[in-house]
């Protein structure tokens, strides 16, 4: 690692820009050392600290020299492109260039990203199509002769067309498709199975692991970067929702009346017969049976959480079993062979759909959190019921600690106050240690803090008003490009009503168009204010003038309004914990780590962090706070925070 990360090393020969940071070669030869070791490991690696190529030289020396199969999980799918187009093409350089050693790595995504050539040819016969798509088709079907493998990143083309070509799991028969030699996607799974790293993201990772391991092929070891986030990527992803839309649009892929379809298609009439009434009696029971799951609502809320069995649904299961019977005896009795390849994608799905209708009807598993959603846009909106686990902890245990020889996690904010217990208590981490990197950057001449010890309490109904009174004083200091951070929209409303009479700054917020929307307009629109509550608190990335103040209003405690958070606090009280200590505090600590380090993300950034809830600094547990936020000037008044931020411009001007 030294003769790669050292001054005058590997990478300070191949990279213009390269830098060396002691906190870069500590934190791979750490890296390194647990996947020698057969251990697991968790890094916090300040920002600025180069973590990406930290974890993937050591990932993929240790790899090629062991044959061990290394897999990279990122939080999307935009951080996976940059992981191949940008570091991976880097690293590859420095292996071949000095260590004289090549390796394959493979990007892999969800089957929809992948186009069907199938679905593709039969769009062409079709038709329909207007003159403007045709640059689109044609870009594609180049492509496609260009046997090569290409995915929704590699063309830009509206929705509605993707939706055409897009792979359907559902319909695809794999090896059994005559086209399967020519398929984008067929190829892309080889690729994975030859490949020395896969590269994908959270979702999908949880994803295989909910499917048996079934969509990727076996790898030994596992890097979670920004791996703050798997634990409620894994819940969503290793727990089920399921709906009535979702139901009969599945039911119509076997039958829908005047149409060509799957039980259509059936040789014996008595069985296309039973199956067809199958089918309707389902439809139905699942009327009946969703309007009576409507009924358990009791006012307008959106979200009930269901804590006992509270509706009959024995009817629905005993009729769609029903169907899977039928679809069993009859899956090799088939005329068409495109219809007899949608038969068992289909039919796994309602399997699925059965088992998971079982599981909420019982409150099946112990370690479950059950409850039932409707649409917030109209009272009569789709129904769907919904089960997750409510720790994830043993879960990580058994399918990765003790699946894998290594499993790392990375992260900027993963401790408090350099403690890994909780992260590690969330994920049931085991046989392993932790490594605390702090960041490069000098703090103390890029950012000042203002920590509002003299607003009026949260709760208190003078409290929107102060916020958007010192919001609008910070913002006139800064002349804008300001983030306004909250925890509620509610919140968020009160205060950008009262800020816009105060400010001329345009103000572009999540309670009124989408987040990446309002992040364009910002962006594109110099000493605007931007405002946003969950989407922003992390993952986007604002460099040099772009942001210059951070504003948090208030310290983002969880509180028990949602199924899974009420769940876990009852489950912490029945184990004689305190919910406060022991969740709410150590989940606000980080993510308002997350919220502050937006702000700092290259060495020449310059700024401020206002905290604007008084509780930093008049409760006990505010030191909690304050102590996890980086060393750098604190200021306690506005008119103090203004002098320490003229002085540090004045400083870094000269």
């Amino acid at each position: 690692m030294k003769d790669i990360f050292s001054p005058g090393g590997f990478l300070d020969m191949e990279l213009s820009e390269y830098e060396y940071r002691e906190s870069q070669l500590v934190m791979a030869e750490f890296i390194y050392e647990r996947l020698f070791e057969g251990e697991n490991g968790i890094v916090e690696a300040g920002t600025g600290t180069g973590k990406t190529m930290a974890y993937l030289i050591p990932a993929l020396k240790f790899a090629l020299e062991n044959d061990f199969k290394i897999a990279i999980t990122t939080e999307t799918k935009a951080l996976q492109k940059q992981l191949v187009d940008k570091d991976i093409a880097a690293v590859q350089k420095i292996f071949k260039n000095h260590l004289g050693i090549d390796f394959k790595f493979a990007l892999a995504l969800g089957s929809y990203n992948y186009p069907c050539r199938r679905k593709f040819e039969r769009l062409l016969k079709k038709g329909g199509f207007d003159r403007n798509d045709m640059t689109y088709l044609n870009r594609l079907s180049s492509l496609f002769k260009e046997k090569r493998i290409f995915t929704f990143f590699d063309v830009e083309m509206p929705g509605y067309l993707w939706e055409e070509i897009g792979r359907d799991s559902d319909i695809c028969g794999y090896q059994k498709c005559l086209m399967s030699s020519i398929c984008p996607f067929q190829a892309a799974r080889r690729e994975w199975a030859q490949a020395d790293l896969l590269i994908m993201n959270h979702y999908l990772f949880f994803t295989n692991v909910a499917s048996g391991r079934t969509y990727l092929p076996v790898f030994d070891g596992v890097i979670f970067d920004e791996a703050h986030s798997v634990e409620s990527i894994a819940s969503k992803q290793l727990g089920f929702s399921i709906d009535y839309d979702f139901l009969i649009n599945l039911l119509q892929k076997f039958y829908q009346k005047g149409k060509y379809s799957i039980i259509n298609n059936f040789k014996d009439n008595k069985l296309r017969e039973d199956a067809i009434l199958s089918v309707e009696l389902i439809v139905k029971d699942a009327q009946i049976f969703f309007e009576n799951v409507r009924n358990l609502f009791q006012g307008l809320e959106t979200v009930q959480r269901i804590t006992a069995p509270s509706v009959d649904g024995e009817k629905l299961v005993s009729e769609i079993k029903k169907l899977i019977s039928i679809l069993d005896v009859v899956k090799d009795d088939f005329e068409d062979d495109d219809l007899r390849m949608e038969l068992d994608p289909a039919m796994n799905k309602l399997i699925a759909y059965c088992e998971s209708l079982i599981s909420f009807l019982n409150l099946s598993y112990e370690n479950y959190v059950y409850w039932i959603e409707r649409s917030d846009k109209e009272l009569l909106g789709n129904i769907s019921l919904v089960g997750r686990p409510i720790n994830i902890d043993n879960i990580m245990k058994h399918e990765v600690f003790s699946f894998y020889k290594s499993s790392i996690f990375v992260s900027a904010t993963l401790s408090i106050k350099n403690d890994f217990s909780f992260f590690m208590s969330v994920i049931g981490f085991e046989n392993g240690k932790g490594i605390v990197l702090e960041s490069p950057f000098n703090f103390n001449e890029q950012m000042v803090i203002y920590l509002a010890g003299d607003m009026p309490a949260p709760d208190d109904e003078d409290y929107p008003l102060a916020v958007a009174n010192t919001s609008s004083e910070i913002i006139e200091l800064l002349n804008g490009n300001c983030l306004l951070l909250f925890t509620s929209y509610s919140m968020l409303k009160k205060v950008k009503v009262l800020l816009e009479e105060k400010i001329d700054n345009k103000i572009y917020s999540q309670d009124s168009m989408s987040a990446s929307k309002a992040l364009d307009f910002y962006i594109n629109d110099d000493s605007s204010i931007l405002m946003g509550t969950h989407s922003f608190w992390q993952g986007i990335d604002l460099p040099g003038d772009l942001l210059k103040g951070v504003i948090i209003a208030r310290l983002p405690f969880a509180v028990p309004d949602t199924p899974i958070m009420e769940a876990k606090f009852e489950k912490l009280r029945n184990d004689g914990k305190n919910p406060f200590v022991n969740l709410q505090i150590p989940e606000a600590v980080l993510k308002m780590r997350q919220g502050a380090g937006r702000l700092i993300r290259r060495g020449t950034d310059r700024g401020v962090v206002a905290i604007l809830d008084s509780r930093i600094k008049t409760k006990g547990y505010g030191a909690i706070f304050s102590d996890s936020l980086p060393e750098c000037e604190r200021s306690f008044s506005l008119k103090e925070f203004t002098k320490k931020y003229k002085a540090l411009m004045d400083v870094t001007d000269n």
